[in-house]
């Protein structure tokens, strides 16, 4: 693409403002640098997911800055979750959490950050815009969007945008390994019998370990609610997730009586879950990969959120590097792949070896249920979910 005088140049163009997207906005506030944001929808939009806002990405809203942290504190749209309790063959753990988190829509937790990006920052954003035409150069990367109606040029571009990353195909054209991707649906519901704000509740049932339905409340006297496996043993196995998903709520026990007079708002949607267990090349060419278009989901608890806000700051703080030595080689990029490798790889692929082994060992369920009256084991858990 050659450029010409309709062509906008940036230091950095992000593509996707979902969390990854807009965590690196915010994180490139002050580096003095000319920021492009760019996502295919308009704002505000929903995100089908399960909902759940983790320490982590609390954790990195307030490193950027304590008031993100409090202006999400003070949000109106969220509940502050305290606890998780987690239900298995008529047996019932509590953990209690220390880290700060909270469940949240998408539609509304999104769009708060994005407003936290126009608020807060001098990024240039544009919605509805698709972009397609990726070129690749020596100094820089060129791309167009809507039908090549716009043309823009950037030193490096973040790909933000999600499990079918348009950017990731820069890097890689890999087929998807089924090991290491999953797949869920999930469900709006009203009136769920003995919801606690405060409590998110997670279904584990011994024909489908180690996966799980989770329950999580929402403002308004809703709840997410949804179930989600390992796409290899939906092959195998020849689930059907939405049957699947229906048989549990009206079969397991606990589940039939809570959602006894509950009415489901709107459809059962899908999604898909490109785990971070197979870790891999996540830069190149004046490309950083973050979120799920790194594939950086964790295995056993399905989080997305926190690691893709983790993954937008970390590629911030690299994208300042490359300005300051003024070198943008895919060695000084590799600096990226290591510290979210050691920010978040290292765990994902120990999750990724749990995961495998109750696979292959369901029983070592009830085992844990077991062991965990005891406190430095049930910590231990507490941070595998």
């Amino acid at each position: 693409m050659s450029a010409n005088k309709e062509t906008e140049f940036y230091d950095v163009a992000i593509i996707g403002a979902g969390p990854a997207g807009c965590t690196c906005a915010l994180a490139l506030k002050d580096a003095g640098l000319k920021v492009l944001l760019i996502d295919k929808a308009m704002f505000p939009r929903d995100k089908v997911c399960g909902d759940a806002i983790p320490g982590r990405a609390i954790k990195t809203l307030k490193s950027m800055s304590p008031e993100y942290g409090a202006a999400f504190a003070n949000f109106p749209h969220q509940y502050k979750t305290l606890q998780t309790k987690i239900f298995f063959n008529k047996q019932e753990l509590c953990f209690t959490w220390v880290q700060e988190a909270y469940t949240c829509t998408r539609f509304e937790f999104d769009n708060f950050l994005f407003n936290m990006v126009k608020q807060n920052t001098n990024t240039t954003i544009l919605t509805d815009t698709q972009i397609e035409g990726i070129e690749q150069g020596t100094n820089a990367i060129s791309f167009t969007a809507n039908n090549k109606s716009r043309s823009y040029c950037t030193k490096i571009l973040v790909g933000a945008d999600g499990a079918h990353s348009i950017v990731a195909k820069q890097l890689s054209t890999n087929i998807i390994d089924r090991k290491h991707y999953g797949a869920s649906v999930r469900a709006y519901y009203e009136n769920v019998a003995g919801m606690n704000a405060n409590t998110t509740e997670v279904y584990y049932d011994k024909d489908f370990l180690p996966s799980y339905l989770w329950v999580f409340p929402l403002p308004g006297n809703k709840a997410n609610v949804g179930f989600g496996m390992v796409s290899a043993e939906i092959v195998k196995r020849k689930i059907n997730l939405k049957k699947t998903f229906s048989h549990l709520l009206k079969n397991t026990p606990e589940l039939s009586l809570k959602f006894k007079d509950a009415i489901q708002i709107g459809s059962t949607e899908g999604f898909g879950l490109p785990f971070g267990s197979n870790f891999g090349k996540i830069s190149g060419n004046r490309i950083l990969l973050t979120g799920d278009a790194a594939s950086l989901i964790d295995p056993i608890n399905g989080d997305g959120i926190g690691n893709a806000m983790a993954s937008g700051k970390l590629a911030a703080l690299q994208i300042v590097k490359c300005f300051n030595e003024n070198n943008f080689s895919d060695m000084h990029l590799k600096n990226y792949d290591k510290a979210v490798l050691d920010a978040i790889g290292k765990e994902l692929k120990a999750h990724y070896r749990i995961q495998r082994i109750l696979t292959r060992i369901p029983n070592l369920l009830s085992f844990l249920f077991w062991i965990s009256k005891f406190k430095p084991i049930k910590k231990w858990i507490q941070k595998m979910i």
